[in-house]
């Protein structure tokens, strides 16, 4: 029997719609009760704000989701871009509304939310074999059963835990998964062709799972638009579409009207869209997975995307979205200059946030050999 925990006891002082109204939901604005619907009304300005504030521009959300879908109808390329930094009900619409095919998650729970939203398939980039996990899986299949949840698997082990906790849970038809692809000291995935095959076959032996395609993720090799770059990038892809091939003629898709072949991070997914489509007999969907299409960025990285606006592409190039407004709070000695915000403000990827303007009053400052170099909890 649980045990009784005083704290988690609802207060009857602060419970329900008088807790709801007093509770302040919205951290940056000046006013944390105003219904976001009526922000715009209120005349506020970025002098305003609660700082640090992570500022959206919609103008450049709604240009990169326009631009990104034609470039995928263009390359006759379906999108599932991921959702695990946005993770917004808003964004997920523009995105479908935009001709996303389906939304790519990081985790059953980013699944779960997906389908709460609408979206119908679910590519879930990450094995699952712990049972609370697969329960919620199997959960979500009977509450959604319009709903496909992909995820993927690299293993015979993996594979027999995922179909035990499935049936367990009363699973109420197969689950469709891909298996996945690595590289020797990378991520997850198979790490050869040959055990690649062995995981297909025990996934289209196993009457709780159903084989729909291949799955892989380029991005973890070296990033860049070098030969040498494109040159390991396409080598992988290669492999990614020889497994395909390889799983077919062995009759392993037999279960599927339709075989998946996903890659295409936000860096290269013009890589996977040049492949070479075999013919299997029935249609080859090929699904990028472009994340960060949608808000874009600054940095090395961005400037290698397809889209970025470095690469003069035709159809246009992606506009950054995303501004972290910050305060220097402290400048301590020459050369160094606090600002309120942190690691959970501006959590970074590859390299560190980049500073874009620096405000004096009305001044704006030249930038030049301004940096930020660490990144603690609050400055």
């Amino acid at each position: 029997m649980s045990r009784s925990i005083p704290w988690m006891e609802p207060d009857p002082d602060t419970s329900d719609a008088k807790f709801r109204e007093a509770y302040p939901r919205f951290r940056s604005l000046p006013d944390p009760h105003v219904d976001p619907q009526r922000v715009g009304e209120q005349g506020w300005h970025r002098r305003d704000l609660l700082l640090p504030a992570l500022t959206l521009r919609a103008d450049a959300v709604e240009h990169n989701a326009r631009l990104h879908a034609r470039w995928c109808e263009q390359y006759g390329v379906l999108q599932a871009p991921h959702a695990k930094t946005h993770m917004s009900p808003e964004l997920v619409r523009l995105q479908l509304d935009s001709g996303a095919w389906g939304l790519t998650a990081a985790s059953v729970h980013q699944a779960r939310f997906l389908a709460a939203v609408g979206v119908s398939r679910i590519i879930l980039a990450h094995e699952v074999v712990d049972r609370a996990n697969v329960v919620a899986l199997a959960r979500l299949a009977r509450q959604y059963p319009q709903v496909d949840v992909m995820p993927i698997v690299d293993s015979r082990a993996g594979v027999e835990i995922l179909s035990r906790h499935l049936a367990e849970a009363g699973m109420p038809r197969p689950l469709p998964v891909m298996v996945e692809l690595g590289v020797p000291g990378g991520r997850t995935g198979a790490r050869t062709e040959a055990e690649l095959v062995r995981i297909a076959t025990a996934v289209h032996a196993d009457p709780m799972l159903r084989l729909v395609g291949v799955e892989g993720f380029e991005g973890i090799l070296p990033v860049g638009r070098d030969a040498a770059s494109l040159a390991g990038v396409d080598e992988f892809l290669a492999r990614l579409v020889a497994a395909m091939v390889e799983l077919d003629r062995r009759g392993l898709f037999s279960q599927t009207t339709e075989v998946l072949l996903t890659a295409g991070g936000s860096v290269y997914p013009d890589r996977l869209a040049a492949v070479d489509r075999p013919d299997l007999g029935v249609p080859v969907r090929l699904v990028v997975r472009s994340g960060a299409t949608i808000t874009h960025d600054h940095g090395p990285s961005s400037r290698c995307a397809p889209l970025s606006p470095e690469a003069d592409h035709p159809l246009g190039g992606l506009k950054p979205a995303l501004e972290l407004w910050a305060a220097v709070v402290s400048t301590p000695e020459p050369g160094i200059a606090l600002a309120n915000f942190g690691k959970r403000d501006a959590p970074y990827d590859s390299h560190m946030p980049v500073v874009l303007q620096v405000l004096r009053g009305a001044e704006t400052l030249d930038v030049a050999g301004i940096s930020v170099d660490r990144v603690n909890d609050q400055h």
